[in-house]
């Protein structure tokens, strides 16, 4: 049963979901659980570290892999339902295994707890999810709690706390002393781009208006929150929607620019790509089509087919958690002007039970 507005409660509600996470990991007990997981990694037992999840999760996933990989720690993504099936030899006994789960019950990530549950030579697993009495949470060696609350519809909280615990344990991991200042800084943005939507929200739903397709970019950790971004238009706005890296477009799906196409591409000015993703944003403009931008820099081009949207955010690592707000504001009203009511879902559920 869908209820009213719940979509953009939620959105609303990530302010102090954040803040509430980032006391969590700055407590006793996150702390200590972040020091042991260092611990076991630094005893030289673990030769990798392999992320698994499904949908939101995954994609954080992907992110940790390389936050990790680029501070020269064997680090690898699987999604859990490829691992489940074909990629079971990665998981060792010298595997440092993260498995996020927001519900904590996703089939795929309980399958594979269940295939490890009673061997001899299994991983040392640590549960990222937001329910403490969920199956993730009682059967890892370690679980690192969200404290996003209740979260009924597609992935708003949980997706950003989920990165901030994961992005805390890659720090941890790489030496760092947890965080918690930055992580406030953090809730204070996301608050301004929801104090600001009326200014950005109403724009960019005009804009995107006529665009039955949406394509997402980013490079690096910005394709999570790209491709958390698709998902959202695909559950939330039923609107067909694809991401990409940003390399990966050059690759073919250039070709399918014009002035039909609607391309969102997330950049931060920190991330060593930064110029790329300026020149793939000019060609797009260049062949006719559409670009919502999303950056911490304005390009500062006078172009009617170019709609800016700057994010306050100082770290191109932690950048997926303030740029995916206006984005979801906007798969909301775009929801909302279409009569649909945003994060319902018509054929499946929150928590996949099946394959």
């Amino acid at each position: 049963m869908c209820i009213r507005d719940r979509f953009l409660i939620e959105i609303h509600e990530q302010p102090q979901a954040l803040k509430k996470t980032v006391a969590w990991t700055g407590s006793k007990q996150g702390v200590e659980a972040m020091q042991q997981i260092r611990a076991a990694w630094m005893s030289g037992a673990y030769d990798k570290v392999v992320l698994t999840g499904m949908g939101s999760s995954f994609f954080l996933s992907y992110a940790a892999a390389l936050l990790l990989s680029g501070a020269a720690i064997p680090a690898f993504a699987v999604n859990a339902g490829e691992m489940l099936h074909f990629q079971r030899q990665l998981l060792t006994e010298k595997t440092l295994l993260v498995a996020i789960s927001q519900s904590g019950e996703s089939y795929e990530v309980v399958e594979l707890l269940k295939e490890m549950m009673g061997q001899a030579a299994r991983p040392l697993v640590v549960g990222i999810t937001n329910e403490a009495d969920s199956t993730l949470a009682k059967e890892a060696d370690y679980a690192l709690l969200c404290q996003a609350g209740k979260e009924d519809m597609t992935s708003t909280k949980t997706f950003i706390t989920s990165y901030w615990i994961v992005w805390q344990l890659v720090e941890v991991l790489k030496g760092q002393a947890p965080v918690s200042a930055v992580g406030d800084e953090l809730a204070t943005e996301i608050q301004r781009l929801l104090d600001d939507a009326s200014a950005v929200v109403p724009k960019a739903v005009a804009f995107l208006h006529d665009h039955t397709f949406v394509q997402l970019i980013g490079r690096g950790v910005d394709w999570a929150t790209a491709s958390q971004t698709a998902l959202m238009f695909m559950e939330g706005t039923k609107t067909p929607a694809s991401a990409l890296l940003g390399g990966e477009f050059r690759h073919g799906p250039l070709e399918m620019v014009n002035e039909h196409l609607a391309v969102v591409i997330y950049a931060h000015s920190q991330s060593g790509v930064y110029a790329q993703s300026v020149k793939l944003a000019e060609d797009v403009l260049r062949f006719g089509g559409k670009v919502v931008w999303v950056s911490d820099k304005l390009l500062g081009k006078d172009n009617a087919s170019l709609l800016e949207i700057q994010i306050n955010c100082s770290r191109a690592d932690l950048f997926v958690i303030p740029s995916i707000i206006p984005l979801q504001l906007i798969v909301n009203a775009r929801a909302e002007a279409s009569g649909l009511e945003p994060g319902c879902f018509l054929h499946g559920a929150k928590v996949t039970s099946i394959e």
